[in-house]
């Protein structure tokens, strides 16, 4: 009976170990800091003014496994990030608060774009 207590306290331990690892995959470092939005990408040319307001508004901010979403619309919203997908200059996440996947390209270290729809994009600069 102990033998078996203890085996199953080494198997949850190794359990939570490696879910606490799974969230600090690559694609979560580099997610990582504070991100501010810069531009809009494909808008047409009658919404490009607003659109840019828009993404100029939006901050993300990636802390371990927190992120937290600035825009016009809402203010801090803050969530659990779970990557999906960590492929090439992509990241795919989904939050605990949103189960949508919500697509990140990266352009270097320091640029990062947001994949709202097909066309439409949000361009985000770390700031730190």
């Amino acid at each position: 009976m102990r033998t078996s207590v203890v085996f199953v306290h080494v198997v949850f331990g190794v359990a939570v170990l490696t879910a606490s690892v799974a969230c600090k995959s690559s694609g979560a470092a580099r997610l990582e800091g504070r991100w501010k939005g810069r531009r809009a990408d494909g808008v047409t040319p009658e919404l490009q003014s607003s659109a840019n307001a828009f993404a100029v508004a939006s901050e993300i901010t990636v802390r371990g496994d927190q992120i937290a979403f600035t825009t016009p619309a809402a203010r801090n919203v803050t969530a659990t990030l779970f990557v999906d997908k960590d492929e090439g200059g992509a990241v795919v996440i989904h939050t605990n608060k949103d189960v949508s996947s919500e697509t990140f390209t990266f352009s270097g270290d320091k640029t990062m774009s947001w994949k709202i729809d097909e066309k439409r994009s949000i361009v985000f600069e770390k700031v730190d």
